[in-house]
């Protein structure tokens, strides 16, 4: 037997206290405790961000943090592909026939999507496509199309060296190989199987269990063959696989014909068995869409019978992961909405006053300031001024407020906060409401809004530096209450009324386009930079929402959903977008309620699984 030296290369230390974590499988004995101790393995999923469109049996590859879910059934057939970051779902290009059942293989920027039953006749398909990361292009070529046209088939490998294999109707055994340009004929399986799990390369692929009737059978290929290994300990027919010939995952499908009950089961494979893993789905589904490896995969959509959104990401590590979320925070004293706040991370220093309370009708704006420290908010002194949908940046002990309206007219007025009391500053060039701003006291920016010569918004740009305001270059769209975050010089307008969803960057000079947003809204809330970025909360025509997205510089992706649905919220998060704050706001009941509710987002975190060994 090896020892653990001849493993490691290192011997076991002797501490008297643990240190604060273990690496690369090292271990320590606590004389203190007398306890042997280090990283254990575990198994486990953990909650990811929601999909965008809900479906199930699509064409699906990558890995645990760049995968690609393209079309699907909705139920009715989708065209539409969603790209995964390892953190949410961001849109990609549209496949050119709209298809379900349909297999898929590759990477996020080498993509391949193949098969699959799009109606109206000839319903069955044959035909490939191939993803570049940007938009998908169909093999025009005979030889691009399958010999064999089927759905509910199967795929492994990657764009170049492609393997498509069961199917139906009839329930198949064929195989093919696809290289780059044609496919090719292989050598059939043993099982004629459809709605099953697939994974691997071409040379070295999977293909386990099948149904309806379910079975859980398992067939591997070594480039040339098919042969029979040892069955999956729970049969059932569309459940998700990832991995390889000596290292794979099963998760999930369902039983019953037609299929109407989801299991959670997951079971890994080390070449020779399946063992079923103490790690289980949280929602069971079947038909969802997986990727990754036999260690780090990701499940996603599905049905329950309704289709989902769902994802669920797998992992086989000594790390422990804390799925991103919003929580319950502490209450504001006065709900409201259109509120100024500033940024804290973590959100122990919060700044929170002006804003509007009231249903519509009978609103009435207000100078109440709180600040918050970390456990409590209290009252502070009243703002000069009785003021609501302007523009703020900064900290709890320097803060500017700028414009927006006292009563129902709009105001140039800007003021200063020190963390005790208040000030007056320079006011704005022209009188501006409705609008956001960004960065700090001494370099603020703020961005569209109304003003009087712009009553259904405006492009304008205003930058302060501690002194005084200047015009900055314009916006290409009219924007208000829109999203505005980032610093002076690297900014973000995203969305605004009108239900807007483009985006605008600004690197202190000049705007240029960036990714729009998934759902065009307004009334947002933001926090963080340029490249890591979060918008939440708002309105769309009729709602307002619970959504939250993330921005990576380029494009927007999902994020898990606030407990509340709320337009108007103050953000406080900091200046990643690691941490949030949704403070108060207009909640969706009828007419209207300022809620005092307070939410706070956290990312997700890992941490290594440190657990006692026993010696023998």
């Amino acid at each position: 037997m090896s020892t653990y030296r001849e493993i490691i290369g290192k011997k076991i230390k002797k501490v008297s206290s643990d240190p604060s974590s273990g690496f690369d499988g090292e271990m320590w004995y606590n004389s203190t405790t007398g306890t042997l101790r280090g990283p254990a393995n575990l198994q486990a999923w953990s909650s990811s961000s929601s999909m965008t469109t809900a479906r199930g049996n699509m064409a699906t590859g990558g890995t645990q943090t760049a995968a690609f879910s393209g079309g699907g059934g909705t139920p009715g057939n989708t065209a539409v592909t969603e790209e995964y970051n390892g953190s949410g779902w961001a849109a990609g290009g549209s496949l050119n026939t709209s298809r379900s059942y349909l297999a898929g293989c590759g990477t996020l920027t080498a993509g391949l999507a193949f098969g699959g039953f799009a109606p109206p006749s000839p319903y069955v398909q044959g035909s490939t496509e191939e993803y570049n990361g940007t938009a998908w292009t169909q093999n025009p070529s005979p030889s691009g199309y399958m010999g064999t046209a089927r759905y509910g088939l199967q795929g492994a490998g990657t764009q170049t060296a492609g393997l498509a294999f069961g199917g139906t109707p009839p329930v198949s055994t064929a195989t093919e190989e696809y290289g780059g340009t044609s496919w090719t004929a292989g050598n059939a399986m043993g099982t004629a199987r459809r709605y099953f799990a697939g994974f691997g390369t071409q040379t070295a692929a999977i293909a386990a269990a099948s149904g309806p009737p379910e079975i859980s059978t398992v067939e591997s290929y070594d480039g040339t063959n098919w042969t029979a290994v040892n069955s999956i300990n729970t049969a059932r027919a569309a459940l998700g696989g990832a991995g390889t010939t000596t290292s794979g995952v099963v998760f999930g499908g369902g039983t019953g014909n037609p299929i109407g009950s989801g299991k959670t089961a997951t079971e890994t494979y080390d070449g020779t068995n399946w063992t079923t893993s103490p790690a289980t789905l949280a929602t069971g589904r079947w038909w969802l869409g997986a990727a990754g490896t036999g260690t780090a995969a990701v499940g996603f959509g599905g049905r329950t019978p309704t289709y989902i959104t769902a994802t669920e990401e797998y992992n086989s590590t000594t790390s422990t992961f804390t799925a991103a979320a919003w929580a319950s925070g502490t209450a504001v004293n006065t709900g409201r909405y259109n509120g100024f706040s500033t940024a804290s991370s973590p959100p122990s220093a919060l700044l929170f006053f002006g804003g509007t309370y009231g249903i519509p009708g009978s609103s009435t704006n207000t100078a109440k300031t709180e600040e918050f420290n970390g456990t409590t908010w209290a009252e502070q002194t009243d703002m000069p001024g009785v003021t609501t949908t302007g523009g703020t940046g900064g900290t709890q002990t320097a803060a500017i407020s700028m414009g927006g309206y006292q009563g129902a007219s709009l105001i140039a007025d800007c003021f200063s906060y020190n963390g005790s009391s208040w000030g007056t500053i320079p006011s704005l060039p022209t009188a501006t409401g409705n609008t956001k701003g960004c960065g700090t006291s001494t370099a603020g920016l703020l961005a569209g809004g109304k003003n009087p010569g712009a009553p259904s918004g405006t492009t304008a740009i205003y930058e302060y530096d501690g002194e005084g305001w200047a015009s900055g270059n314009a916006m290409s769209t009219p924007r208000w209450q829109s999203a505005v975050y980032g610093i002076q010089t690297a900014a973000v307008a995203s969305g605004g009324q009108g239900f807007i969803s483009t985006t605008e960057e600004y690197d202190g000079t000049n705007w240029t386009s960036g990714g729009a947003l998934l759902t065009a809204s307004g009334y947002l809330g933001s926090n963080g930079a340029l490249t890591d970025g979060l918008v939440y909360a708002g309105e769309t025509s009729p709602a307002k929402l619970s959504t939250c997205v993330g921005y990576d510089g380029t494009s927007y992706s999902t994020r898990p959903s606030m407990g509340t649905a709320r337009m108007g919220v103050g953000n406080g998060g900091g200046d990643t977008s690691a941490t949030a704050v949704a403070i108060s706001g207009d909640t969706p009941q009828s007419p209207s309620a300022m809620t005092t509710a307070v939410e706070e987002f956290t990312a997700e975190t890992s941490a290594v699984n440190i657990q006692d060994f026993t010696t023998s």
